[in-house]
């Protein structure tokens, strides 16, 4: 955010301005007078009804008006100092990741011999284990494990929780073991479900609506586990990777996501894949998340109906 030379009557010295381009438009105390601002044109700067605003201790918007997401991070980091960085909710959306918990306050992660206030912006958390730090669009953020588990609050729901780490380690943002290491620290209530969801997550279940079908199969007392997003073998060179399938019983169960199926030929595909199943003997049950959620015990019988006859089918042809 690029800054006036020039307030009422004085000049802004140049550091002053190329700081304040660098740091979206936020400067702190320390840095202007260390660039040669004097205390008194800081103040006349600041007063009311000039053109920068105090936002905090020590901290400075060089601008007036309201202050966006990334104008306060940045105070908060500004704030907290040169080790700080931001986890959690607003970590997982730099790193592109769509299912982030709503709601959760920012949060920035500082050493714990880092002794900061209160911020009126964000919750400063005290940590004895700095996680890895990376930049994005020169924001420092923790690395998309730590992420992730810091973005799983005391209220956050099962399925919120299931979503983020599923769609975390399915886009490769970070891995099973990875988020597993961060989880074996982590003591806050909302960790209880993170590792609850981990637990899915391990098995090989890759969306909220898989965790949900694993829920319904756990129910039942003669599926058994099946295996998760694993390769089918003896596919003539085609890939085949169903949600969930039991070999067994040659059966797959694959999740229709009205989500999945809004954009372009994947219809299409779908069929082309339920026929390549089809012609190598597998029988595919398919189950909306919708339907799912509202009838599992339905779902679930139609399961184990479909197990039940392909068991009996290959024994009968063995």
């Amino acid at each position: 955010m690029t800054i006036s030379a020039r307030l009422t009557g004085m000049m802004i010295p140049s550091e002053v301005i190329a700081l304040a381009d660098a740091q979206d438009g936020i400067v702190t105390r320390a840095q202007i007078l260390a660039a040669g601002m004097t205390e008194s044109a800081l103040k006349h700067a600041s007063r009311t009804g000039g053109s920068w605003q105090r936002v905090g201790r020590g901290i400075y918007a060089t601008f007036t008006g309201p202050l966006q997401l990334r104008h306060r991070l940045r105070a908060a980091l500004l704030y907290a100092g040169p080790e700080a960085m931001v986890t959690g909710a607003e970590a997982c959306r730099a790193y592109g990741l769509e299912y982030v918990p709503h709601g959760a306050q920012p949060v920035i992660l500082v050493p714990e011999y880092v002794h900061r206030g209160a911020s009126p912006f964000v919750r400063v958390q005290r940590t004895r284990r700095m996680p890895e730090r990376r930049v994005i669009k020169e924001i420092p953020v923790a690395a998309p494990e730590r992420a992730v588990v810091d973005a799983c609050p005391a209220d956050v729901s099962l399925r919120a929780a299931r979503a983020l780490l599923c769609e975390a380690v399915q886009k490769a943002m970070a891995t099973p073991a990875q988020i597993t290491d961060e989880l074996r620290s982590a003591r806050w209530p909302g960790s209880q479900v993170a590792r609850r969801a981990l637990d899915d997550v391990v098995v090989g279940c890759r969306s909220a609506p898989e965790c949900e079908l694993r829920d319904a199969i756990a129910m039942s007392s003669e599926l058994g586990e099946p295996l998760w997003n694993v390769p089918l073998p003896d596919t003539g060179g085609r890939t085949l990777i169903p949600d969930a399938c039991w070999p067994d019983a040659r059966v797959v169960v694959e999740i229709d996501s009205a989500q999945w199926h809004r954009f372009g030929d994947r219809v299409e595909a779908t069929e082309r894949r339920r026929a390549a199943y089809a012609a190598l003997g597998w029988t595919v049950v398919p189950v909306s998340p919708r339907r799912l959620r509202a009838e599992p015990v339905a779902v679930l019988a139609q399961i184990e109906a479909a197990v039940r006859a392909g068991r009996t089918r290959l024994v009968a042809g063995a």
